[in-house]
Formats: C-alpha cells, sequence, structure tokens
C-alpha cells in the first residue's frame, strides 16, 4: 500500500475516532504505529468493506480500526456486506463484545446459542471471543443472504432462526438496513 494511501486511510480513522470522541476529549493526530496486512489479491475489495465498516461504526458512534479491519476481513471470506456486519454489531451489542442479554443472546452480534446449536459447536466457539462470535455471524447471515435475500435474512437472523416476523423483525430488519446505509 502506498504511503499516500496509508495516511489517506489514517486521516479518515482518525476523524472517524474523534468525531465520535469529541464530546469527551479534544483529539490530536497520533501517528498510527501497526499497519494492516492485507493480500494483493483482497487489498481492493478489503478496504472497500473497511470503509464500509468504519462509516457504519462512526455514524453508530462505536467501534475502532481493529473492529473494521475484523469486519472487512470477515465481509471478503463471507460475502456479507461490511456495512451489515457493522449495522448487526452496532446494533445488537454497541459493538460490546461481552454483551450478553437477559433473552441468552452472547457478544458483539447477540447471537442465541440455543437458535443456532445445531448448526454450530458452542463448545468449541467462544461467543465472547468478538472474532469467533462476527465470524459465526457473518456465516450466519451469509447462508440467510443466499436463502431469503438480505432484508428476509435480517427478518430470520432476529427471530428463531427459522420465521422472526413475530418478533418484530420487520422493524430490526429496517433498523439494520438503514444503519448500513441500505435503507
Amino acid at each position: 500500500m502506498s504511503t499516500f494511501r496509508s495516511g489517506v486511510i489514517f486521516m479518515v480513522v482518525a476523524l472517524i475516532i474523534c468525531g465520535v470522541a469529541f464530546s469527551l476529549v479534544s483529539c490530536s493526530y497520533v501517528p498510527v504505529k501497526t499497519a494492516v496486512v492485507v493480500p494483493e489479491s483482497h487489498s481492493a475489495e478489503f478496504q472497500k468493506a473497511f470503509f464500509e465498516a468504519a462509516r457504519v461504526y462512526g455514524r453508530a458512534g462505536c467501534g475502532d480500526q481493529e473492529l473494521a479491519e475484523m469486519t472487512a476481513r470477515e465481509s471478503v471470506s463471507t460475502g456479507v456486506p461490511a456495512a451489515l456486519i457493522a449495522a448487526q454489531a452496532s446494533d445488537e451489542s454497541t459493538c460490546n463484545p461481552m454483551a450478553v442479554s437477559n433473552r441468552g443472546a452472547v457478544g458483539l452480534t447477540q447471537i442465541v446459542p440455543k437458535m443456532w446449536s445445531k448448526q454450530f459447536d458452542f463448545t468449541k466457539i467462544n461467543l465472547l471471543n468478538p472474532e469467533q462470535n462476527m465470524g459465526v455471524s457473518a456465516d450466519i447471515m451469509s447462508k440467510l443472504i443466499k436463502q431469503y435475500g438480505v432484508r428476509n435474512a435480517l427478518i430470520h437472523y432476529y427471530g428463531t432462526g427459522n420465521d422472526g416476523i413475530g418478533l418484530g423483525g420487520n422493524g430490526y430488519a429496517d433498523k439494520i438496513l438503514k444503519l448500513a446505509g441500505k435503507l
């Protein structure tokens, strides 16, 4: 990646972080000490996914560079739009990987293990690990999108794993699509 591109990426991320932190502290320029290493074959696709995720996290007021990178990797790996993954993480847990709901939803994307236990062995998956949680969620969404399309995939994800319409899934789908900038 060129020095110019690296500088542009850093400035966008810094603006997002400063926008989130504006009400708490004033932001100053701090150089990034680590670089994201992306295989050349996925570089443009990764960058596009990274910026999609960063825009959503910036709008939602949560997330950071590491989360945007993780989101981009899952997007490239599964084909699920990065904006959709980021919107789910933002809405479901406010980007908190340790979130646990009173209904048994766990982690960054609030996966309910009893809903998805037929597809995943949760004795081997730590849903409080943000990468594992996002990986499971992106895998679920990838399969649901192929079967139902994006909007209905969100309804199914929100509900019982089969039909979320009775649980307010339509409102959930609209909220996620709006946050993702797809509505």
